[in-house]
């Protein structure tokens, strides 16, 4: 099972993928799909941030300590 810190690690790589990979288009869509990725993720992809409240929920489905 993969930490919490190498899902936001995993998140963070794609985001920053896929916003450089949409900037490498002349479609107009595509720029603004690349900016509202970079919104979403803007926190994350700041260098200059050191430490991010990040807020983890367990897992409640089936099998879980949770399950009826």
């Amino acid at each position: 099972m993969a930490t919490l810190e190498q899902t936001i690690r995993n998140a963070t790589s794609w985001s920053l993928t896929r916003v450089h990979t949409l900037c490498q288009c002349n479609d107009v869509d595509k720029l603004m799909d690349a900016h509202a990725i970079t919104q979403e993720f803007e926190e994350w992809m700041d260098p200059d941030t050191e430490d991010h409240d990040v807020y983890s929920l367990e897992y409640i489905g089936t099998g879980s300590d949770y399950d009826g």
